[in-house]
């Protein structure tokens, strides 16, 4: 019987944006393709910390919905205000780390605590690795198995989240960390260490399509368009590069790029999360249907595919 390969669920970040992760998860729910390998950044490290612990796609959706629409009575709203926290009183003794960030992470990092089923890498079902930054050593880090698995993953996390000048770098231990995404878009090599077969690399970072004859440039629409399109490039640049080297250091392992078109959605949009998810679903369930038509995950049962939860 022809063994059925190990799929791997690597994701990107993008704030915000990173909801698209959950529409490229329904879509493999309904192609019956299931991940066993989780590896994330920032946003990417929140969705994999839950989803790798069979927390069901419904209920995480369910924190963006408005509190009339909400499925599950009494589950929390996974907002930005939950990962904007105020200084603590050891920040206030320590002026420097005070002013290298506006706001701490340390509140979402509570929230985590409180809200994962597990929050020890070491209990979880399924390897789970999250990637950030030593900020001191330059160098990246990696959270959970095979790694450092100590590090409770709510801190870890958070850790992750760090974006750079929005939050000030968290401590754990004696170092302090950063958003993994400052290192690679994408750790796929983690899910390759790992034992993966099939990498499914989830990627929120593709620039808009070309606009349309007439239509206004993007340079003409403010610096804060130039300045997301910038990193939309840059971004997507280091991921396409790290995937082609893997590839070719690595030909027996198959990659698939699932890079949705989030088109102009702003990092920080959380209203637009229905969007956000069908169009990581769409983009995913062609991607991954045309992989799962060639073979690419083996003989598995087709799933009929159902809508999104909205």
């Amino acid at each position: 019987m022809k063994r059925i390969p190990k799929v791997a669920f690597v994701a990107s970040g993008g704030a915000a944006r990173g909801l698209a992760h959950l529409g490229v998860l329904r879509a493999c729910e309904d192609l019956g393709i299931h991940p066993e390998i989780f590896v994330g950044a920032s946003a990417g490290a929140v969705v994999s910390a839950f989803y790798a612990q069979n927390t069901p796609l419904d209920m995480l959706v369910d924190g963006y919905r408005p509190p009339w629409r909400r499925r599950h009575p009494g589950r929390p709203h996974l907002g930005m205000s939950t990962f904007f926290g105020l200084p603590v009183l050891a920040e206030f003794l320590d002026p420097g780390h005070l002013v290298s960030g506006l706001f701490s992470i340390d509140k979402l990092e509570r929230y985590l605590a409180r809200q994962l089923p597990i929050n020890d890498f070491r209990k979880l079902p399924y390897p789970v690795m999250v990637t950030a930054v030593d900020v001191d050593r330059a160098r990246r880090v990696v959270f959970g198995h095979g790694h450092d698995d100590s590090v409770p993953i709510s801190q870890a996390v958070a850790a992750s989240c760090c974006v750079p000048g929005l939050f000030r770098p968290y401590r754990i231990g004696q170092a302090y960390h950063l958003d993994g995404e400052i290192a690679r878009t994408l750790s796929a090599d983690l899910a390759i260490e790992a034992g993966a077969d099939v990498v499914i690399a989830s990627n929120i970072y593709r620039p808009p399509s070309p606009p349309s004859p007439g239509s206004r440039s993007i340079a003409r629409q403010g610096v804060a368009r130039v300045l997301r399109q910038t990193i939309n490039i840059v971004l997507t640049q280091k991921e396409q590069m790290g995937l082609e080297l893997y590839a070719r250091r690595h030909p027996n392992v198959t990659f698939v790029d699932v890079a949705p078109n989030i088109g102009m959605i702003g990092y920080l949009n959380q209203y637009a999360a229905r969007s956000l998810i069908l169009r990581g679903y769409r983009t995913a369930l062609r991607k991954l249907a045309e992989a799962k038509a060639r073979g690419v995950f083996g003989e598995m049962p087709h799933l009929r595919p159902t809508a999104v939860a909205n």
